[in-house]
């Protein structure tokens, strides 16, 4: 359900990406985490006091070379979670809509990639689907705030992605998209459930534009429409469900490209700026729901 608008997290920096929060209107920026190693894909749980993300260590044991780690709102109380049913990696990882159980990809290093879930504490290990014939391997699952559905990429074995969806127990898997539309990592759920939001390369990788479509794979809708030279990836639906949060990148003259957060609403319309361009460059943005008596965000 929507709820009002609070802080955001994300991923920045290279080689070893940290987690940082920042407020809806680009000020409190922070780091939230100082790990040896890599760290990606950060998620809220529903009721915004703990962030669930992938932490890829710098020197991984015996090939463990991503787990699913949690923190509370203030980068505390870190927990590293074992890895089980022989996975050599556990990535992407997301919170139900009830927040008691934690949906992520476990690859086993060789053939073996599917979407599992646990509990919060790391026990009771499920799975869930896999993409049954793409053959390529599954990633970022995304749980629908109703607790009904799961949404996912999974890809060709010629690396091309395409948007999936099933019931939350793994049945009724549906394909929404094309393969040919190259769907990206990172895509979200309205708060009332009715659309997904995703991001697209179509054939052409320095081109990547924001896309939302309904759950049944109907209703295909662009957010944003920019050619060569901007790239606009939408990561995270605003808890009101009024905008959607993009990072844009735009090439510069010394080759390179700057990086900002704006945000937009879903139809395309009132794009605003929320951090200035710079070599930053925010990742795997989540939008989290205001904590009671703090300050809610909207307009």
């Amino acid at each position: 359900m929507p709820g009002p608008n609070g802080l955001i997290v994300f991923r920045a920096g290279e080689p070893n990406g940290q987690l940082y929060m920042i407020g809806p209107d680009g000020s409190g920026q922070r780091q939230l985490t100082d790990l040896p190693g890599d760290t990606f894909l950060p998620h809220w749980s529903p009721e915004s006091n703990r962030i669930v993300f992938e932490f890829d260590p710098a020197n991984p044991v015996n090939n463990d070379f991503c787990h699913i780690a949690m923190i509370n709102r203030n980068g505390g109380a870190l927990k590293v979670f074992p890895e089980a049913n022989g996975d050599a990696c556990e990535a992407s990882p997301s919170f139900s809509a009830d927040g008691h159980r934690i949906y992520y990809e476990g690859f086993d290093g060789e053939s073996r990639d599917a979407i599992f879930s646990m509990a919060r504490n790391g026990n009771d290990r499920r799975f869930v689907t896999d993409c049954q014939g793409p053959g390529g391997g599954v990633t970022d699952p995304e749980l629908s705030p109703d607790g009904t559905m799961i949404s996912f990429t999974c890809y060709s074995p010629d690396g091309e992605g395409a948007l999936f969806d099933a019931n939350v127990d793994g049945s009724g898997l549906r394909q929404l998209t094309p393969f040919s539309t190259h769907v990206g990592n990172k895509s979200d759920w309205s708060p009332d459930s009715q659309r997904i939001m995703f991001i697209s390369t179509g054939n052409d990788d320095d081109v990547v534009n924001t896309w939302t479509i309904a759950r049944d794979g109907s209703d295909l809708q662009a957010v944003t429409n920019y050619s060569a030279g901007t790239r606009a990836f939408g990561n995270s639906y605003s808890p009101d469900g009024k905008w959607i949060l993009l990072r844009i990148e735009q090439d510069d003259a010394s080759g390179g490209f700057q990086s900002a957060l704006f945000k937009i609403r879903p139809d395309g319309s009132d794009l605003t700026q929320i951090t200035a361009f710079s070599d930053f460059r925010p990742r795997n943005m989540a939008w989290g729901r205001a904590l009671a008596g703090t300050f809610p965000r909207g307009d």
